[in-house]
């Protein structure tokens, strides 16, 4: 390195041109030879040399998560957003590998992710269905969009809570996610919730205002298809999240009917407990009770203990 720096005084030159300038800067951020990165770059190594990709030796110091050669290229004056041939810049390397104190100090440093939207819903949406939660924290940290949507409308708190996800639920619900986001379908992240059945993320986003938002012909189908399967867990779910017990579908007929028809006495039970109205009558004027007598469940229904 002596020699080196002797030669460079008295006007030698490397003679490197830009790819073979890039290709030994990214080797010696790779292997992490901080005092040899210094002496090419002494000696006339552009420091945002490129690579055939694109890269330069600070991409490759933030992929593999080496502070002391980041910091030293930051302190140099290195474009800490020059993007690769993917749009990728040293903050997006620092990021996708995990690096996230690297990834502090560049964005400190003026660094930038250089996302588009559908870009940032991407990267979220892939650590939330992943459960990457430190990663997830650090790239809102970054700066990137914590309400961005992909082509379909889907946030990260739709795919988090799809999910299951709490702890990344937590995190995007901090990061004042837009609970009642709506999706291409109109889905929220509550729906999303509900449909698979992860109830303490049900109650994360209901403590957080989150709403089903679905219109009442839909509402009115779900309670009737719940109430006709027997299906006592996700009807309750639903009218935990807001549904109304008493509402009706185009016949006007409501779930309690549809329950008492069917001789479902659980499910029953529990829209009496919700306050449906049982002389509520559909369009053929019956009431649940006259529907539980007609299709002979009335013992085992309304004259049972239960409803007593």
């Amino acid at each position: 390195m002596e020699v080196a720096k002797l030669l460079k005084a008295k006007g030698g030159e490397l003679g490197y041109d830009e790819i073979q300038a890039s290709g030994e800067l990214c080797e010696l951020a790779r292997s992490g030879s901080l005092d040899l990165l210094k002496v090419t770059l002494d000696c006339g190594a552009s420091i945002n040399a490129a690579d055939y990709d694109q890269r330069t030796c600070l991409h490759l110091a933030a992929s593999v998560g080496n502070a002391t050669i980041v910091g030293h290229l930051i302190e140099a004056k290195a474009d800490l957003n020059f993007k690769d041939r993917w749009n990728g810049t040293p903050l997006v390397d620092a990021v996708r590998h995990g690096h996230l104190e690297v990834a502090k100090l560049v964005r400190a440093s003026g660094g930038e992710m250089g996302y588009d939207e559908v870009q940032a819903a991407g990267e979220l949406c892939e650590l939330a269905k992943e459960g990457l939660t430190e990663r997830l924290k650090t790239m809102l940290d970054c700066g990137v969009q914590v309400n961005a949507v992909d082509y379909d409308g889907r946030s990260a708190l739709h795919l988090a809570a799809s999910e299951g996800s709490i702890h990344i639920v937590d995190a995007l619900l901090a990061a004042r996610a837009d609970v009642n986001a709506v999706d291409r379908w109109g889905g929220t992240p509550l729906r999303d919730a509900l449909r698979q059945g992860h109830s303490k993320v049900m109650d994360k986003l209901l403590q957080a205002g989150g709403k089903l938002l679905m219109e009442d012909a839909d509402m009115a189908f779900q309670m009737c298809k719940f109430a006709r399967e027997g299906r006592h867990d996700p009807l309750v779910s639903l009218l935990t999240c807001g549904a109304d017990a008493n509402i009706a579908d185009f016949d006007g007929r409501t779930a309690l009917h549809v329950a008492a028809a069917e001789g479902h006495k659980s499910v029953v039970v529990a829209l009496m407990q919700w306050k449906a109205v049982a002389t509520t009558t559909d369009r053929w004027g019956n009431t649940a009770q006259s529907d539980a007598v007609r299709h002979g469940w009335e013992a085992s229904i309304w004259n049972s203990p239960g409803m007593k």
